[in-house]
């Protein structure tokens, strides 16, 4: 009898979870300027991750012969260069989808260790409560109130620049904003009656946390990452525009402005190319993040 129970029950779960997952998709889809924008940031990444493949030449080579080549749709311009070449003759299209690895690989890297750190010490200070969620409140509060951008450039400025450094400022000054929004979250959710008839159930609080709680706040906290992905991305080109970030000669978007700005006005295409690539990088995150917060948001869903 056990057995036949376990048997009729078990493929229940894995199909309901299918079925979310096609209702979610369903919903997503209806808008059309996210479905656009997903298909676009997903191109991104898959280019960055098999840049190698993808990539018509190799973003490090001098071709000082084929200096400021113009991009094709330029007089002079041909299909060998098709963005155009930089000041010493390197692609310019190969330097933008490598540095497309470059700047989205920071961006997960900041995400993976800053917002896994944020959410845990957020979670842990929500339903603990008590002085670990006061004194961790105070700190946030005062790491917060020191503007993001002048934290990392200050700490930058005293470590030297560099990928690595980057990450670890980044990851520093990313993580309270995570700590906040799952605590926020943890307040509201401690005292469900769900919760409630877990404890007195007898469940371990780490059973609580990661069976009850985990999953109630897993899709919030996936449409912040979006949006903290864009701001990191924004941040990391800005900061090595300013040369405190990823170092020359690894092709990076920001890093490639700052190399070309001062030919803006004979080879535009040098500057603009890796400006675009942020642009629409940033554009199509944010846009896939608004409508996945409506689409996992019932009340949200509802007005729309």
């Amino acid at each position: 009898m056990n057995m036949s129970k376990t048997a009729s029950t078990t493929p229940g779960r894995p199909i309901r979870s299918v079925g979310r997952i096609l209702r979610f998709l369903s919903d997503f889809s209806r808008d059309k300027y996210a479905t656009v924008a997903l298909v676009v940031f997903v191109v991104l990444v898959l280019s960055s991750i098999f840049a190698n493949l993808v990539a018509p030449h190799d973003p490090l080579k001098l071709d000082l012969l084929n200096r400021l080549a113009p991009p094709v749709w330029v007089e002079g311009g041909s299909w060998k260069y098709i963005f155009g070449t930089d000041l010493l003759g390197r692609d310019i299209l190969s330097r933008c989808i490598y540095g497309g690895r470059m700047s989205l690989g920071i961006g997960f890297a900041v995400i993976l260790i800053g917002g896994t750190f944020g959410s845990l010490m957020g979670l842990l200070a929500g339903y603990l409560g008590g002085r670990f969620d006061a004194v961790l409140m105070r700190y946030i509060d005062f790491q917060i109130s020191i503007p993001y951008f002048l934290l990392a450039l200050t700490i930058m400025a005293a470590i030297g620049p560099g990928t690595k450094n980057l990450i670890i400022v980044l990851s520093i000054g990313s993580w309270p904003l995570f700590a906040r929004y799952a605590r926020s979250i943890m307040m509201s959710l401690r005292q469900q009656v769900f919760i409630e008839a877990a404890r007195v159930a007898g469940g371990k609080e780490i059973v609580i946390m990661t069976r009850h709680v985990l999953p109630n706040i897993l899709s919030p906290l996936v449409t912040l990452t979006s949006l903290e992905l864009s701001r990191i991305v924004l941040t990391e080109a800005t900061m090595s525009y300013l040369g405190m970030g990823v170092r020359a000669p690894t092709p990076a978007w920001g890093l490639m402005v700052q190399e070309a700005h001062d030919y803006l006005m004979i080879a535009n295409w040098a500057v603009t190319t890796p400006g675009v690539f942020i642009m629409i990088t940033t554009l199509s995150i944010n846009i896939f993040a608004t409508r996945l917060r409506i689409s996992t948001d019932p009340l949200q869903r509802g007005k729309h």
